[in-house]
């Protein structure tokens, strides 16, 4: 899987803890509910890196026509749904995940509700998202001069390190921790169901 170069340094940290995880788990698959996947290239990576089985949301149909089709396994499954109404039982997940999508979900409120739902007892959550006040980072500066103005705007979106931590709390989640990759233009956020 090829990660942007800003995304290298925290998806390496966010493995490591999801193999500390599987650890704990002895002789079980860890089960990780992959939000806002996009074209999927996080969930596959985490099936690789993990040997979890993943499953992959996103509302874009198109999106998740092309990560089934760059995914060259059954291990992990693709699935049109919105974060904030989860077709999923209570307790089904040992991780949830997110990889720079969370500033783009509409309501807010319930995916982090539908998240902790979902979660088993001691589950956790971790998104990487970008730090708010970085309206151009260099994998936008190197774009169009339309991106780059795009890049400006989107940027409103994006949680503080403050703002993100509040929110995880506020929903529910406890240890809430947020850590700041070198470049301080992403954040890993993790935080535990008890």
């Amino acid at each position: 899987m090829e990660l942007l170069e800003n995304e290298t340094e925290l998806v390496k940290k966010l493995c490591k803890r999801l193999l500390l995880e599987g650890d704990k788990k002895q002789n079980t698959r860890l089960s990780i509910l992959d939000i806002g996947c996009g074209t999927g290239k996080l969930a596959i990576h985490l099936n690789e890196v993990t040997g979890g089985k993943v499953t992959a949301i996103d509302p874009v149909h198109e999106r998740i026509a092309t990560a089934k089709q760059k995914a060259h396994t059954n291990e992990v499954a693709f699935e049109v749904q919105s974060a904030d109404k989860l077709n999923f039982a209570d307790e089904t997940f040992d991780v949830v995940v997110s990889l720079k999508a969370l500033h783009e979900m509409t309501n807010l409120w319930d995916t982090l509700q539908e998240s902790l739902r979902v979660l088993k007892a001691g589950g956790k959550i971790f998104v990487i998202d970008w730090i708010g006040g970085v309206t151009r980072t260099r994998s936008h500066s190197n774009a169009k001069k339309y991106f780059a103005i795009e890049s400006k705007a989107h940027a409103t979106k994006y949680f503080t390190m403050k703002r993100l931590e509040d929110e995880l709390a506020k929903a529910g989640f406890a240890e809430v921790r947020v850590e700041a990759n070198k470049e301080c233009e992403l954040m890993l956020a993790e935080g535990d169901k008890t």
